[in-house]
């Protein structure tokens, strides 16, 4: 599955067969004093009164956007993970998705067969691949579109047919992967899409389009508040991401709900007896209270850290700021979180700002927290990076691939060799314009700065094509920073520590374009 270097591979329990059991959430067992478990969602219409039945078990068949993780892993989780919460108690959900891989993939290794030697009359086999399917350079994971339809039509639905189960096509749920221009999300492996929509109707079975239901409801809360259905979560929170984790692909718990949610109140609208045994977490009878204990620490030339208390009831908390003075007409979104805390980026540098916190639940929004003002500091050292005689920002200092570090410079790369620099023109800012890049490569900046807690501030981005970029601070993997063509993207990342006098910044993959960087002395 494709997402961020700061991702772990998943080592999940494959086979996974859980009881309808709410409240007994992994992931609850873990940070509780840090946050409440997002478990109160829309609640779903019943179809009609189950009546006494058979029991049904459901098999899920899949990547690992849908598998189920152990504790090691939170926040992470799959929709699958979550799903059971979504039925009455006499439905079994049966979770043998797996991260990486693709739907030939899972076959081969045995894994629909699994599923195929112990599925009954009357089950259900939900099938959900596309996102390993497409990665051509993972050819243990490729399948092309044409030999995943028939993937889909010979082994699964025929399988379950066969065996007189049920089987459900799902189309491949969606990425946080939008236009940035109009903030409207794409439509993730549209090939694999019309591919399993097509089997689905020649094969005249029943059809979970995922795919347009996860982007409508992208569309609806917004490229910022999707951070927190995607597993976007802070450095210095979760003991196995000390250093925080951006990917667009993979889910936190909160966002698992979501999709699950999704997929079951399309189950309920299917002409099948499974329609008649879901069911819903309910609707919380409050807005959740308003917050306190807004506080903000790390305060960096870009942004801060923002903690406050845990709100009972809360699912997800939205920071919003202002300049200061502002009339409250005026605050917009910075943030979301599923946490008590969040980072804040992109205010201006040198000036005052108020920022505040609203809790919602599925009833609505809490009455806004007391606002908290903070002035945000000037950065230390600033660096423009690009060709030699390139325009060179204000009060940046011009870093071209003739910039070697020694002792008496106190800044500059260890090597420079294959690094290319490009300036674009005056279509972006000085320190837009231009960058260096070493497509997938490996280079290193050094800066000589009194030891202590830094904030670092890169510019990422290119007029002409997308740019991708992988950064580490005193050898610490901080993560990607993307744009898309034409943008360039402003990331600060907190928590770097120097004890030696210098801080190291290694840059690094798909085409890792530097254009600017900041670092902010924060403690």
């Amino acid at each position: 599955m494709g997402g961020s270097a700061a991702t772990p591979t998943p080592r999940p329990p494959h086979g996974h067969r859980h009881r309808h059991r709410r409240g007994r959430g992994l992931l609850r067992t873990v940070i509780t004093s840090v946050a409440a478990a997002a478990t109160a969602v829309v609640g779903l219409a019943l179809p009609g009164q189950a009546q006494a039945a058979e029991p049904i078990t459901v098999y899920l068949a899949s990547d690992s956007t849908v598998q189920t993780y152990d504790p090691y892993w939170v926040p992470q989780a799959g929709w699958g993970q979550v799903f059971d919460r979504f039925f009455t108690d006499d439905v079994t959900i049966a979770n043998h998705a797996i991260g990486g891989r693709s739907s030939r993939s899972f076959i081969e290794e045995g894994r629909l067969d699994a599923i195929l030697g112990q599925i009954k009359p009357g089950d259900y086999l939900f099938v959900q691949f596309g996102h390993n399917d497409a990665t051509v350079d993972r050819p243990e994971r490729y399948t092309p579109p044409d030999d995943y339809k028939e993937f889909l039509r010979n082994d699964y639905i025929r399988g379950a047919k066969e065996r007189g189960a049920i089987p459900v096509v799902v189309t491949p749920v969606s990425r946080r992967s939008f236009n940035a221009d109009t903030g409207r999300f794409n439509v993730s492996f549209p090939q694999y899409v019309d591919r399993a929509i097509a089997v689905a109707q020649e094969e005249n079975v029943p059809l979970i389009d995922l795919s347009a239901s996860s982007r409508a409801y992208l569309d609806g809360i917004g490229p910022e508040e999707a951070k927190s259905v995607f597993l976007h979560v802070p450095a210095g929170v979760y003991p196995n991401r000390p250093t925080g984790t951006v990917d667009d692909t993979h889910f936190q718990e909160y966002g698992a709900i979501q999709m699950a949610r999704l997929v079951a109140q399309d189950v309920a609208a299917l002409n099948t007896p499974l329609a008649g045994r879901v069911t819903g977490a309910g609707t919380p009878g409050a807005v959740p209270a308003k917050p306190g204990g807004l506080a903000a620490q790390n305060i960096s030339n870009q942004g801060a850290r923002l903690t406050w208390n845990a709100v009972a009831g809360a699912d997800i908390y939205r920071v919003q700021r202002k300049p200061q003075g502002a009339p409250d007409s005026q605050y917009t979104l910075a943030t979301t979180s599923t946490l008590p805390l969040a980072d804040i980026g992109g205010l201006a540098e040198g000036s005052a700002h108020q920022v505040r916190v609203i809790a919602v639940n599925a009833r609505g929004e809490s009455a806004p927290s007391d606002p908290l003002t903070l002035t945000t500091r000037s950065a230390d050292h600033r660096y423009d990076f690009g060709p030699v005689g390139q325009v060179v920002a204000a009060g940046y200092t011009e870093v071209n691939t003739q910039t070697l570090y020694t002792a008496q410079r106190g800044y500059g790369f260890t090597s420079t060799a294959n690094v290319i620099d490009r300036d674009r023109g005056g279509a972006l800012d000085a320190v837009q314009r231009d960058f260096v890049a070493y497509f997938g490569g490996t280079y290193e900046f050094r800066a000589d700065v009194p030891n202590g807690t830094y904030s670092a501030t890169v510019h990422v981005g290119d007029l002409l094509g997308s740019a991708r970029t992988v950064l580490a601070f005193e050898g610490v993997d901080h993560g990607q920073v993307s744009a898309g063509t034409g943008a360039v993207t402003k990331a600060t990342f907190n928590g770097i520590t120097v004890t030696d006098g210098q801080l190291n910044v290694t840059i690094s993959g798909q085409t890792a374009h530097l254009n600017g960087l900041e670092l902010t002395k924060v403690g």
